[in-house]
């Protein structure tokens, strides 16, 4: 069943030449997700107080047609056919009928105390059906090529600002880091972006940015490291 909320964009979603940013994107859709599962589900929290959380691995957006500053828009969710211990949701953005952002995502249920990942038939959807799928999960999968020389950009602290319930930066951020590392970006638009998140960044931590030039295949490829564990893998378009 898909789930669909009204927003409009804030001005300080908005980059300085009045489209939003492309993290914004994100943070609606996620906001969706979340209404969903109150309305229909067991909520976020409910589900982290009684010790579990959905942890975003993959996640892949494009952006069909920028959304700008005071737009009025639809974020639609749904949850899509799942197995094993992949739970795989999509998202769309709408502006006047019209697709303007398309987003699929590959989640996985954890339990907070033992880390346990639970499989897709022990946790209970039956509240709202599977909807099909913008794309199959490997769809989501992507390599940072050999060509990709990676160079250090960077670093980036973990802030207060940026942590949520399990106190490590929200998923919705990490568009905003990669964008600030992307050079000369207020001269692009970023049209496409997929992540891979592979660790955890806790409040405090120190994230190097490591950043490629723009690749054979048009994709400029990122590396965040925290210490010695890969933190997230990404890849944008313009």
């Amino acid at each position: 069943m898909k789930y669909t909320e009204n927003y409009q964009v804030m001005a300080h979603d908005a980059e300085p030449k009045g489209i939003m940013r492309f993290g914004g994107y994100l943070k609606y859709m996620q906001e969706t997700a979340n209404h969903q599962l109150r309305d229909q589900e067991q909520s976020y929290y409910d589900l982290f107080n009684s010790g579990y959380a959905f942890v975003l691995t993959r996640f892949k957006m494009k952006v069909l047609e920028p959304l700008n500053r005071y737009d009025k828009f639809e974020s639609i969710s749904w949850y899509c056919p799942s197995k094993g211990v992949m739970f795989q949701r999509c998202y769309e953005i709408r502006k006047e009928g019209r697709v303007c952002a398309q987003a699929n995502s590959v989640w996985a249920l954890v339990g907070i105390n033992d880390g346990k990942l639970i499989k897709v038939e022990d946790y209970n959807t039956l509240n709202y059906t599977a909807e099909e799928a913008l794309a199959p999960v490997n769809d989501l999968r992507f390599r940072i090529p050999q060509d990709a020389e990676l160079i250090l950009a960077g670093e980036k602290t973990v802030m207060y600002s940026e942590v949520d319930v399990n106190m490590h930066m929200n998923n919705r951020f990490y568009p905003d880091v990669i964008c600030d590392y992307i050079p000369d970006i207020k001269n692009l638009t970023v049209t496409e972006m997929s992540i891979s998140f592979v660790s955890e960044a806790h409040l405090g931590c120190t994230l190097k940015v490591y950043r490629s030039d723009v690749c054979s295949d048009g994709y400029m490829y990122f590396k965040t490291m925290n210490g010695d564990k890969v933190n997230v893998e990404a890849r944008a378009k313009f």
